[in-house]
């Protein structure tokens, strides 16, 4: 019976194995479906991590290829010039993130839950837009788990002059009570979240224009 792994190429297959726990680790921090805060912050390395892999994959798919015959030289030359795809648009797509996303974002605590579980995370831009509405302060909740805590998003307040934060504090176990203060007075908004799933039931869509990100 044919080996199915020859001898000489079984380094070439570590090489394999390696690149494709790379990637998958990569593209599950990029997803990162438990909300981790830690792990979305560092999308760069997440990029790099995911290159190198798709790149080991390649490399080794090549090598493979050479030894091989028939359907099976076909499929690892197919698996090669995939990975080489995967790792430029993975390439591209950092880039367009890096000029997307604004890192000059200042963040500050506003408030902190009395069990100190929670905290309520502001997320407000320097004053550098040419038109006050393009300046929305967001808000978030966040868990105190240092790299592991989840974030949720509450809402975005606009800078635009006529309406600011106040204040905000923990109304109960569940209940967030932001206040904004404008020509009009006072107003005040209660924001439900799960503590168990840092979920917010209903975010605060309406305390922004439309045209504004929320997200």
């Amino acid at each position: 019976m044919k080996r199915l792994i020859a001898p000489g190429t079984r380094w070439v297959c570590c090489m394999f194995v390696l690149g494709a726990l790379l990637a998958g680790a990569a593209g599950t921090a990029l997803i990162n479906p438990c909300r981790f805060v830690g792990l979305g912050d560092r999308i760069w390395l997440w990029c790099v991590l995911a290159v190198a892999g798709f790149g080991l994959i390649g490399m080794a798919s090549v090598l493979l290829a050479k030894a091989r015959h028939g359907i099976w030289r076909r499929l690892l030359v197919a698996c090669a010039g995939c990975t080489a795809l995967a790792g430029v648009a993975c390439i591209s797509w950092s880039y367009l993130i890096t000029f997307l996303i604004d890192y000059s974002n200042e963040q500050r605590v506003a408030t902190v839950s009395p069990d100190g579980k929670f905290a309520v995370i502001l997320n407000y831009d320097f004053p550098q837009y040419p038109h006050p509405a393009d300046r929305p302060d967001g808000l978030y909740l966040q868990t105190r788990e240092g790299f592991f805590s989840k974030r949720a998003y509450l809402g975005c307040l606009s800078d635009s002059g006529a309406h600011w934060l106040d204040a905000v504090w923990f109304a109960g176990a569940n209940t967030i009570v932001i206040r904004q203060e404008g020509g009009e007075g006072k107003t005040e908004r209660s924001v439900s979240f799960d503590p168990v799933k840092v979920r917010v039931d209903q975010p605060m869509g309406d305390s922004c224009p439309p045209t504004l990100y929320t997200g």
